[in-house]
């Protein structure tokens, strides 16, 4: 049989290619296998980026303390592009985020890693949002690159949630535009910045914020879309404006072009070659609810393989028992990875599931 190995990273725990490993030991080497490890804009796109795009790849040192990091240049169209995963630079584990409540932080940081690739005379941006820390809907990004935000008394707000609250008057003519460039942003949900179904009540409770704080957070984010509306792109009811507590939105304010993350990775992957004469697309994450329903990578990827007449396979580090049966739609066979006893997934434990998908033994 031939197995297509196509997951995404298991958040905080085991990277995508770590992910794709375990399940390919546990295949074996009696069948066909074919490693394709991905990402949707989240953690982990970076580390992915080496095989659809290895051909290209160079490497531009931003200067972001405390030692620079790392951005992956690419030929993209017959122009340099840099790949900037905010997660790097603003995620959730990272050190500058988890020492703060949900209120001090920023967005700051990815800005002037935004300003530095420009100022190395890279005009083409992919900004990848997902897994961050934040939810000021871009207020220090937007600083950062020229915005200026006052209170009621016309002094600077903070540069986070805190300011955001604060916010009664915004002067955008400073703003980078990419007139010359590209703005590509990958976002990993489908979630409006504003409603019912938008960031601050479905994404800002998991990041800290508290369920008496929702109402206020959710007037300042909608005042802040007003302060904004001179700008093309101010549209909080839009899909994927809600992205990285509201950084799909701020980044439309510079022009920049929201997609699906998982399918313009998978799209540069070779995933659909891949899925060519395969018996079986084997995907996963972290965890798989409601939100993989929204256009997470295991549905584009395991909708791609149905289209192809590929059975799909879900390895999760857990999944939801009420997502269960809609999940069931689109994937033939759905496995949590984590042990029985209650420990989260790990390798040995991916590859032990893995295997039952060979029909040499069904997984516990």
């Amino acid at each position: 049989m031939k197995f297509v190995i196509a997951p995404d990273s298991y958040k905080g725990s085991l990277s995508a290619i770590e992910v794709a490993e375990a399940i390919a030991a546990g295949i074996g080497q009696a069948h066909e296998r074919v490693v394709c490890p991905l990402a949707d804009g989240g953690e982990g796109t970076t580390a992915v980026l080496g095989d659809p795009f290895n051909a290209s790849l160079r490497i531009l040192r931003t200067d972001i303390k405390p030692s620079g990091v790392d951005v992956p240049v690419f030929d993209l169209g017959g122009y340099p592009a840099a790949l900037i995963e905010s997660a790097r630079f603003i995620g959730l584990l990272h050190p500058d985020m988890t020492s703060l409540p949900l209120r001090r932080r920023g967005s700051t940081a990815l800005g002037r890693a935004m300003m530095d690739v420009l100022d190395h005379g890279v005009e083409t941006l992919v900004v990848a949002l997902g897994g961050t820390a934040t939810h000021e809907v871009g207020i220090g990004l937007l600083t950062a690159l020229g915005a200026r935000f006052s209170d009621a008394s016309g002094r600077p707000v903070t540069e986070d949630l805190d300011g955001l609250m604060a916010v009664e008057a915004a002067d955008l003519s400073g703003l980078t535009r990419f007139a010359k460039g590209r703005l590509i942003v990958l976002c990993d949900v489908e979630t409006p910045l504003v409603g019912p179904e938008g960031a601050t009540r479905v994404f800002a409770p998991q990041k800290g914020l508290a369920d008496a704080e929702i109402g206020s957070v959710e007037a300042a984010v909608e005042r802040f879309v007003g302060f904004c509306s001179v700008l093309e792109g101010a549209d909080g009811g839009a899909r994927r404006s809600g992205a990285a507590g509201g950084l799909g939105f701020a980044l439309a304010l510079l022009g920049g072009e929201r997609v699906s993350g998982a399918d313009w990775i998978i799209e540069r992957s070779g995933l659909g070659a891949a899925l060519v004469g395969a018996d079986w697309l084997i995907t996963g994450e972290g965890r798989s609810d409601a939100q993989t329903l929204a256009g997470k990578l295991p549905l584009r990827a395991a909708s791609l393989a149905n289209s192809l007449g590929v059975r799909s396979a879900l390895i999760s580090g857990s999944i939801d028992p009420d997502s269960a049966p809609v999940l069931g739609r689109w994937f033939d066979r759905q496995y949590s990875a984590g042990w029985p006893d209650g420990r989260p997934a790990t390798a040995a434990r991916i590859s032990e599931v893995a295997a039952g998908l060979t029909g040499d033994r069904p997984p516990d």
